[in-house]
């Protein structure tokens, strides 16, 4: 398979979204919701493979343009929704949620945490969790702020992962990939998690 083939089949999907993918902890049949999905850089591969598809974000107008795309994929099975995860039920479950670049929009510790346990709530005992966030760990990179804000050299102020959330969140989680922190330029760190709900 040639680079421009990858491409069309993946698109611009995080590259840790990709690998578990590859390594199989992504099921045909699973329920996918994608929390504060834009304009679906992750989620047009599960629409194009004909997942049940759920797309949540703030930004009506994304949601739109991903509607609009989703229309000329065939039979595909999609669901959006403007919604604030912190204004989640939890009711409906699901087997995969992708939350990529969203919880380091938190306030403080309060709001991560009510964050945290909305998008715990909606997922099923079993299912995967990918989450991606600007992260203080194994990094200096930053100045703490306040309310566990750290502002980056790229001017942005953004709640941060910590080792110490870390370990909290992970409570009723299974690890099935290691946490990884990348350093982008020296301006900012993200982290990249992959959890199993037990």
């Amino acid at each position: 398979m040639n680079i421009q083939a990858i491409n069309n089949f993946f698109g611009d999907m995080d590259l840790f979204l990709m690998d578990l993918i590859l390594k199989g902890h992504i099921k045909a049949g699973f329920k996918v919701l994608d929390i504060g999905c834009g304009e679906g850089r992750n989620g047009v591969y599960f629409i194009q493979q004909g997942f049940e598809y759920h797309g949540w974000d703030t930004d009506e107008s994304k949601l739109r343009l991903l509607e609009y795309l989703s229309n000329s994929i065939e039979n595909a099975n999609v669901n959006f929704v403007k919604l604030d995860l912190r204004d989640a039920t939890g009711e409906e479950k699901f087997d995969l949620i992708i939350c990529s670049r969203v919880l380091h929009f938190a306030n403080s510790k309060e709001d991560f945490d009510l964050m945290w346990s909305k998008l715990s709530e909606s997922l099923k005992v079993g299912g995967v969790l990918y989450l991606s966030m600007d992260s203080a760990i194994d990094t200096d990179i930053g100045q703490v702020v306040e309310n566990g804000q750290v502002e980056f050299p790229d001017s942005n102020v953004r709640f941060v992962l910590t080792n110490v959330i870390y370990k909290e969140i992970k409570k009723g989680f299974e690890e099935i990939e290691p946490l990884r922190t990348l350093v982008h330029h020296q301006k900012r760190a993200q982290s990249f998690i992959c959890l199993k709900k037990l």
